[in-house]
């Protein structure tokens, strides 16, 4: 066979291999759908229970980097606590290699039945009751197939020249063994990928056990750095998530390399050869061993230690001052059930949104900055957090049975959630927009400013207190803003000779900004007033400062 042929096949291989990667992992965690992402917040409660459901995502996703994520993206929504997040982030990793011993095994006739069946239904999208699990199975098939692919060529491209001189810097350097390794994860993006095509090179014979045991602990290695350049984006605890998984592969691979080490300086490697000829395994199979091995002791381990492990976590991404403003103080799964306490409780979220926003005002007034409160545009970012919160606890009452009563006071509160989300909008525009000004412009900007607060400070207060006259005095104050904005920009606009072209843009942005959240502001006052739960239920100001706040989930 040609050495071209080789190649080829060789990089068949692997891109069925990484196709089948995808494949399973994709359709297994649809099959799971919501309830992987129920599951974590349940199984966060114990250490036992996170470290079995920790394992059995992580085989389901193939991914720990997929767990890591999910897992942080919770913590920072404040669903999950970073210490009831850690062991189902660390035991992931032991169910993500259990796949590797499908390299090991010899059963051709059975991967090609496989294929053979699996593609069936996938070919032709039924039945659809199946197709998912029929899709992971084809999956699982073509990397079992893109594996015997490699490997055969694998062995191939050994007796041909073109390889014999890397082959030999690997064998005679036990360092560039776990480089490689390393590379080979970052290279693959995966792993799994890395570890399969080690796995398969080490069973045609090309890599000795000792070779084949650095290569995979490099490949491990290499998946920290993998996560950590992937998880950049999070910060504060759910920064704290991620360096517990990208930390995991420090005792993970020094319970592998100290041994090792120690062997290969006392003995010259007489000990892991004396373990390996009684064991009679083949070097793939006895590499996939110690790797299962390691993957099992680290995560023990740090499990056994995870008071100093979470402690050292946050020294290294300590929490940032403005990540309680992106949670839900109130709203909490374990009310999910009863729609009037999920009700009560989102009127509380949104009466907590509605005080953030003088902020906007605050920042336009030229005062000195203050550096321990959050910026504008964390509280923008935050916003968005807690009010994805309130829509999807409204998501989850739409699918209850309701009353009457209920359901309607669930359609106001909706209404209001989106006119809430126009008003921050607004005045977030607003910021953005009136920040630099020129001089000629700034009493507008500060009239417009000092109007809105005042407007939005008459509404917090008819919202916590019940107060309906506040909210008639919103109606009553907004209804006559437009007329008034246009006798603004008209009188703003006739001063041609001191505003420049960017500062007459800036008039009409600004009024025109303005009168989009005097409009959303008159809009919410109305359905306020219109909802007949908030004029009979608990003032909200006393509620509000009477509770405390609600612990998250697995707290």
């Amino acid at each position: 066979m040609a050495i071209a042929e080789i190649i080829l096949t060789f990089l068949a291989g692997f891109g069925l291999l990484q196709v089948g990667i995808r494949m399973i992992g994709r359709n297994l965690s649809a099959m799971t759908g919501n309830r992987l992402r129920t599951g974590i917040s349940r199984a966060s409660r114990t250490a036992p229970l996170g470290a079995l459901f920790g394992t059995l995502a992580g085989f389901i996703t193939q991914s720990t980097r997929t767990i890591c994520f999910v897992s942080a993206s919770f913590v920072q929504a404040g669903m999950l606590e970073v210490r009831n997040a850690l062991p189902i982030v660390i035991w992931a990793n032991l169910g993500s290699v259990i796949v590797i011993f499908a390299a090991v095994f010899p059963f051709h006739l059975a991967v090609l039945f496989l294929l053979a069946t699996a593609a069936i239904p996938v070919a032709f999208e039924r039945p659809k009751a199946i197709l998912k699990g029929a899709s992971a199975a084809f999956g699982l098939a073509l990397i079992l197939f893109g594996l015997r692919m490699m490997s055969t060529s694998a062995r191939k491209l050994a007796e041909t020249d073109l390889l014999a001189g890397p082959l030999l810097l690997l064998q005679n350097s036990l360092t560039l063994c776990f480089c490689f390794g390393l590379a080979l994860t970052c290279l693959t993006q995966s792993q799994l990928a890395a570890m399969l095509i080690i796995l398969a090179s080490a069973q045609s014979g090309i890599f000795g056990v000792e070779q084949a045991l650095l290569l995979m602990i490099g490949a491990q290695a290499g998946h920290s750095l993998l996560t950590y350049a992937t998880g950049m984006q999070f910060r504060g605890q759910s920064r704290q998530v991620v360096l517990g998984e990208v930390m995991f592969n420090v005792p993970a691979v020094l319970i592998f390399l100290v041994p090792f080490m120690l062997d290969q300086a006392l003995t010259g490697g007489q000990g892991q050869q004396w373990i390996y000829e009684r064991l009679g395994l083949p070097a793939g199979t006895y590499a996939a061993v110690m790797v299962l091995a390691v993957n099992f002791l680290a995560p023990l381990l740090l499990t056994l230690l995870l008071a100093p492990y979470h402690a050292l976590c946050v020294r290294l991404a300590p929490p940032r001052g403005d990540e309680t403003l992106s949670r839900p103080r109130y709203l909490r799964h374990e009310v999910e059930e009863s729609a009037v306490a999920t009700l009560m409780l989102a009127e509380k979220e949104q009466l907590r949104l509605l005080r953030r926003l003088p902020v906007y005002c605050d920042a336009l007034r030229d005062l000195p900055a203050n550096r321990d409160e959050a910026s504008p545009a964390d509280h923008y970012a935050a916003f968005a957090m807690v009010a994805g919160a309130i829509d999807q606890a409204h998501a989850r009452l739409v699918a209850q049975v309701m009353t009457t009563a209920d359901t309607e006071w669930l359609l106001n509160q909706q209404k209001r959630q989106e006119l809430l989300g126009g008003i921050h909008e607004a005045c977030h525009d607003l910021y953005t927009v009136a920040s630099n000004i020129g001089s000629a412009i700034r009493p507008l900007r500060a009239t417009i400013v000092e109007t809105l607060d005042t407007l939005l400070l008459t509404t917090i207060e008819g919202m916590a207190n019940r107060d309906v006259h506040e909210l008639s005095l919103v109606e009553r104050m907004t209804s006559s803003q437009g007329t008034t904005m246009e006798r603004i920009r008209k009188k703003y606009l006739s001063m041609s000779h001191e505003l420049s072209d960017e500062d007459r843009a800036r008039i009409l942005k600004i009024t025109s900004i303005f009168e989009r959240a005097a409009w959303s502001i008159r809009t919410f006052a109305l359905a306020l007033s219109a909802s007949s739960e908030m004029a009979s239920a608990p003032d909200l100001a006393e509620a509000d400062n009477a509770g405390q706040p609600v612990p998250a989930i697995g707290a």
